[in-house]
């Protein structure tokens, strides 16, 4: 509302625009400053001891907002007694949302599911989806700084081709590791 009149509905699309412009803008910023800080060797991690079921609550509650105009169906397959880890909040949390995103990105219908396991010695998290997959020729370039799965000029999907990186490197300094299993066509 400006001067106590409601904005026209021309002027509220263009707001809008901007607004999702800015957002995309900073999302870009604040992915090379995390990436320049791991780099750099600057970026610290905040070890405690977390509950990995509370964060998956948070991430698919914000994955549902990425998928709601898709016919797409969030899954969780996660095992009862999930022991804590030693593990950054943020960071963990900042993993599974990019591998959420690229998920929800890469994927028009079908489900997308997050599911762990564990043993004595590690827990394993992987995101699965029903998505456009991967060619196999193309797996190895996707932790790569700014590679784009579509980099032609005519791109339908959106991204800076940073996530899958930061990810690579976010989980390396857990003293994790992380990889991708895709096939074309099959997610």
């Amino acid at each position: 509302m400006y001067g106590g009149e409601k904005l026209p509905e021309v002027y509220q699309e263009d707001i809008e625009e901007i607004y999702r412009s800015g957002r995309h803008l900073l999302g870009l910023i604040n992915d090379i400053l995390d990436l320049s800080k791991v780099e750099a060797g600057k970026l610290d991690l905040y070890l405690e001891e977390i509950d990995l079921e509370e964060i998956f609550q948070g991430v698919m509650a914000t994955a549902a907002g990425l998928t709601k105009d898709k016919p797409i169906t969030l899954h969780q397959n996660i095992p009862t007694g999930l022991p804590t880890v030693w593990a950054d909040r943020t960071r963990v949390r900042q993993i599974l949302l990019n591998l959420l995103s690229n998920a929800a990105k890469f994927t028009d219908e079908g489900s997308i599911t997050l599911s762990a396991t564990y043993d004595a010695d590690k827990v394993t998290i992987s995101v699965s989806d029903t998505g456009i997959g991967i060619a196999p020729q193309d797996i190895p370039k996707i932790f790569q700084e700014f590679y784009q799965l579509d980099g032609s000029t005519t791109r339908r999907y959106g991204g800076t081709g940073l996530g899958l990186i930061i990810s690579k490197r976010l989980v390396e300094m857990h003293g994790g590791s992380i990889w991708v299993e895709s096939e074309l066509g099959k997610g």
